[in-house]
């Protein structure tokens, strides 16, 4: 069955206006993320390799979507008469906005999908054996992102993103993009989930678990990436209706990442409260109105329910009296029972107070 497909211009009309909602997104997100990081900072001092990550990222997502409504206008108003119309515009890859616009892509990527194996590297303990085929599929991945970056610069005669030429590198940047945040969004996942899991929680607690691990782990923009790849082998117009907001979730999903740290919501923050929790509850006395603690921590109410009554101990008399020693009037004398095999402790009233009574 054909694939029905659109036409260039329509496409690239959708894309700007699905790019420029998500850019609204970004500045929500953003303000947040200042807010965040820097108002309601929990450390002494404002962390500014976070805080310099937003902003790049921002400033990149901005110039992104700035270069789309120029292209925009360029295609639909300003050389809409030239041959072949808006459409012949858009397929020439080799304009200078369209380049830089590659360009801004390719450096938002790989910042964005660094931070995620940042948070893969965090996620399973400081540790770079994690991490390892992350960081090289960045590595990868910037090389055929400039590596394009340079073939839509020279390629003047190419009239399409499609050309044999531009697949490979378009090809290789989208299956190893895809593949870095295939494998992080599956080890952040897998580590978030067993820590989250060990702090179990109510049902309401669990949907929050799987916010949680939606946004660390990136899956919104590998499910995006999914759709991108797969439009793009088709050698579909639809793919651009893809490709750019893309530009704006490569700044969205890692400012979500930012913001859940700034707020100590990952999920290595809520299983380390979790512990701390335990830890707490486990030595410290646990005290309930009307109960008395016991030794070992439990309250006399639970002993009552688990130790037979023949066996329970009960307080001496001694204790009992211990507190009337200091009553006015009053006064506490000891004898031994012979019969009983103990001593017992009575209340002796003074003779005045027995004679006015």
């Amino acid at each position: 069955m054909a694939v029905t497909d659109i036409t260039l211009d329509r496409a690239y009309l959708a894309a700007i206006w699905l790019e420029t909602l998500f850019y609204g997104m970004n500045i929500v997100l953003f303000s947040s993320c200042l807010y965040v990081l820097i108002a309601r900072r929990r450390t002494p001092r404002v962390n500014r390799y976070l805080v310099g990550i937003a902003v790049l990222m921002f400033c990149f997502s901005t110039c992104h979507v700035f270069l789309g409504f120029y292209r925009l206008i360029m295609g639909f108003i300003v050389l809409r008469n030239q041959p072949g119309g808006p459409a012949a515009f858009f397929s020439d890859v080799s304009i200078p906005a369209n380049v830089a616009k590659v360009g801004l892509h390719t450096v938002n990527s790989i910042v964005g999908d660094s931070v995620v194996v940042w948070r893969c590297f965090l996620v399973w303990g400081r540790s770079w054996k994690m991490c390892l085929i992350p960081m090289l599929l960045v590595c990868a991945s910037a090389i055929c992102g400039f590596g394009q970056t340079v073939y839509f610069a020279r390629g003047q005669k190419y009239h399409s993103a499609f050309a044999p030429a531009l697949v490979r590198w378009n090809g290789s940047l989208f299956s190893l993009s895809l593949a870095t945040n295939m494998v992080v969004t599956i080890l952040v996942a897998l580590r978030a989930w067993h820590m989250l899991r060990l702090s179990g929680g109510a049902a309401g607690f669990r949907y929050f678990k799987i916010l949680i691990i939606i946004i660390e782990s990136g899956m919104i923009y590998s499910v995006a990436l999914i759709c991108e790849v797969t439009l793009y082998f088709l050698g579909l117009n639809s793919f651009y209706i893809v490709y750019d907001p893309i530009g704006q979730l490569t700044g969205i999903v890692p400012t979500m990442i930012i913001i859940l740290a700034g707020l100590e919501l990952t999920s290595n923050d809520v299983q380390s409260r979790f512990s701390r929790t335990q830890q707490l509850s486990l030595s410290a006395p646990r005290f309930r109105p009307g109960n008395t603690t016991t030794t070992d921590g439990s309250t006399a109410a639970d002993d009552a329910r688990s130790i037979p009554l023949d066996t329970m101990q009960f307080a001496s008399v001694d204790s009992t009296f211990s507190k009337r020693k200091s009553a006015p009037g009053l006064a506490v004398d000891k004898f031994d029972d012979p019969e009983l095999g103990e001593t017992k402790t009575v209340l002796i009233t003074p003779l005045d107070e027995r004679t006015a009574e």
